[in-house]
């Protein structure tokens, strides 16, 4: 690891350290401290499991259509807020009591890091007496930090944020024990916006999409799991020259393995990411912005990545061909991704308890405290605050789609291959 990584990732690790010991962490917590705000950027390591996948050509009827998603609002935060429940004493409700922040996500990775402000956030939202406790409780693609909120009293000492995968699952399957989505107590997820994107080829590898094409090369690409990549997956699954690797712990493992050449394709090329953690990339020309995904860099950046002209959308490169089932289906797929980190409370919580929550929750995510807090961590990017409301619409679309682009859908984000029990 190059030296400037070193003294970046460093630092972050320490500023997360000091939030880690003032959440608490174990099953066991102790009082919290009023924390620094700052967390850490995730650690590097070797992947643990590196399995083959086999791109899967999909048949393709009639005359190709590329839509656009579906639009959806995507708001980003106002001072507009649940007024606190008339008549309900905080104190007497939540002083002196222990609220837990469970997230199925290991110490140091995003879901932890916004776990992490969250908890330092709430402290100026609720009785100086409460204490908050953050418990990683990582496993099974944070299937067990999902059952761990469900499985707590409904008293709301406890809450948790949960992955889109398993919004995914439980609407396409329906099968994943106690997850109600209409009984769960949405508090709203603090990265709901649509995001620039784009996705980079090395430029060892190629330098345009019709150079993969020419060259018959198949792009490899890092992800951590089935359903994260839902437009790769796509396009791996329709015969595009892409091959998922699913095993990697979060996104400074895909990072590293891109910079040593492991992986040859990445999504994390924004200035954000690679211009934060990796600028050699941009300063050696090393990324070649090929397609973008939901909304292209601007062309500042475009240019400093040394391309020109528009950014073609996915949907529009030579040689991928898709149906209008296929294309619903991934537009399903692409809806669901930005249900991620959506924070909730279990259900059968008294409603002037949620209502308590809900207040102070709309209160923290546009405290400056906490919107600085992302800042450090590099999370800027993502920040947009996305109400129980908007994430329902896009379960909504899901639940209106008809059987035959919920079972392509299925099939096309890897959630049925979940573990759930």
């Amino acid at each position: 690891m190059r030296f400037h990584q070193i003294i970046a990732l460093g630092a972050a690790a320490a500023l997360t350290l000091a939030l880690f010991a003032a959440c608490g962490g174990g099953d066991d917590p102790t009082a919290t401290p009023a924390p620094t705000r700052a967390p850490a950027a995730q650690p590097t390591a070797v992947p643990t499991a590196m399995p083959e996948a086999t791109p899967t050509p999909a048949s393709t009827g009639g005359e190709t259509t590329r839509p656009t998603p579906t639009a959806t609002p995507r708001p980003r935060p106002t001072a507009t807020q649940v007024p606190p429940p008339a008549g309900f004493d905080a104190e007497e409700y939540f002083g002196g009591k222990t609220i837990r922040i469970k997230v199925g996500a290991s110490p140091g990775g995003g879901y932890d890091v916004f776990s992490r402000l969250v908890a330092a956030t709430a402290e100026n939202y609720f009785p100086e007496s409460t204490r908050f406790v953050v418990q990683n409780l990582p496993g099974a693609g944070q299937y067990r930090g999902l059952r761990a909120v469900l499985d707590s009293e409904p008293d709301g000492l406890t809450i948790g944020p949960t992955h889109s995968r398993w919004f995914a699952r439980q609407l396409l399957v329906g099968d994943v024990p106690k997850f109600d989505i209409d009984a769960v107590h949405i508090l709203g997820s603090p990265t709901f916006a649509i995001n620039e994107d784009g996705f980079c080829v090395d430029r060892n590898v190629a330098a345009s999409w019709q150079d993969v094409l020419d060259k018959g090369i198949t792009i490899r690409v890092g992800s951590a799991a089935a359903g994260n990549e839902p437009a790769l997956e796509f396009l791996q699954q329709s015969g595009g020259p892409f091959q998922l690797i699913y095993g990697y712990g979060g996104t400074s493992e895909i990072m590293a393995a891109f910079d040593r050449g492991e992986v040859t394709g990445t999504n994390r090329c924004s200035p954000g990411t690679a211009g934060r953690l990796y600028p050699e990339w941009i300063e050696e020309g090393r990324l070649v912005p090929i397609f973008y995904e939901t909304k292209p860099y601007n062309d500042e950046w475009l240019a400093q990545l040394g391309h020109t002209g528009p950014l073609p959308s996915f949907r529009d490169l030579p040689g991928i061909d898709f149906n209008e089932a296929q294309a619903a289906a991934l537009e399903i797929n692409l809806l669901v991704v930005e249900i991620s980190r959506v924070f909730f409370l279990p259900p059968g919580v008294p409603e002037d308890v949620k209502q308590y929550w809900q207040s102070a929750f709309d209160q923290m995510m546009v405290d400056p405290g906490f919107i600085n807090g992302l800042n450090i961590a590099g999370y800027a990017d993502s920040y947009g605050y996305g109400r129980a409301e908007d994430i329902l619409e896009i379960v909504d679309v899901v639940r209106a789609a008809d059987d035959e682009t919920r079972a392509i859908a299925l099939e096309l984000s890897g959630v049925g291959s979940l573990t759930v029990n």
